[in-house]
C-alpha cells in the first residue's frame, strides 16, 4: 500500500480559492504528518509587448507577494501548524514557478483552488489549475468553489428540468 505524499505544497495567490486550498492542504498535512510549504508566484510577463518590467515595478510585486506569505506564516501558526517552507516566486510563467517549487521540495501533492470562472473566461484567461494538473511533478488537488446548491447533498442529477 503506498503511503500518504510525505510533503503537501499549496499554490497560493492569495484568493478565497486559495484561502480554501491552504486550508484543505492543512488538514491533509496535520491528519498524514506530512510538511506543508507554500508558494505564492507573481508574473513578471510585460503588459505590453516589446518592453520589460522595471525593477520599482519587480520591487513592488516581490513585497505584496511577500506580505502575504508573511501572513499565511501567521495564519498558520494561529492554527498550530508550522509551514515548512513558503516562497515568493517570480517568473514569466506562474505555472512554470510552481511547477519548479514543487521539483525543488520534492512535493508528493500540489494543492491549489480553482476560480470556477465560465468556459469563456477559461479559455481567454487561462486555467492555472488545469495547467498545474496536466504538467506538474507530482499528484494535484483541485479545490473548487463551494457550489451553490438549493438543498444539501444533492448531486445536480436533477437539475435543469431533468426529472429523469
Amino acid at each position: 500500500m503506498a503511503s500518504f505524499p510525505t510533503a503537501i505544497l499549496v499554490a497560493d495567490d492569495g484568493s478565497p480559492e486559495s484561502d480554501r486550498a491552504l486550508e484543505a492542504a492543512a488538514a491533509l498535512a496535520l491528519a498524514t504528518g506530512s510538511s506543508l510549504s507554500l508558494v505564492h508566484s507573481k508574473s513578471v510577463q510585460p503588459s505590453v509587448v516589446g518592453t520589460t518590467v522595471s525593477t520599482p515595478h519587480m520591487e513592488r510585486l516581490r513585497s505584496e507577494g511577500q506580505s502575504l506569505v508573511d501572513r499565511r506564516f501567521r495564519e498558520a501558526a494561529a492554527k498550530g501548524l508550522a509551514l515548512e517552507q513558503a516562497w515568493v516566486r517570480m517568473g514569466r510563467r506562474i505555472e512554470a514557478t510552481v511547477i519548479a517549487a514543487a521539483e525543488e521540495l520534492g512535493a508528493g501533492l500540489l494543492v491549489v483552488g480553482a476560480r470556477g470562472r465560465s468556459p469563456s473566461r477559461r479559455y481567454a484567461l487561462g486555467d492555472l489549475s488545469a495547467s498545474l494538473a496536466r504538467d506538474a511533478p507530482c499528484s494535484v488537488l483541485i479545490i473548487h468553489a463551494q457550489p451553490s446548491r438549493s438543498q444539501p447533498g444533492t448531486t445536480g442529477a436533477h437539475e435543469h428540468g431533468d426529472q429523469g
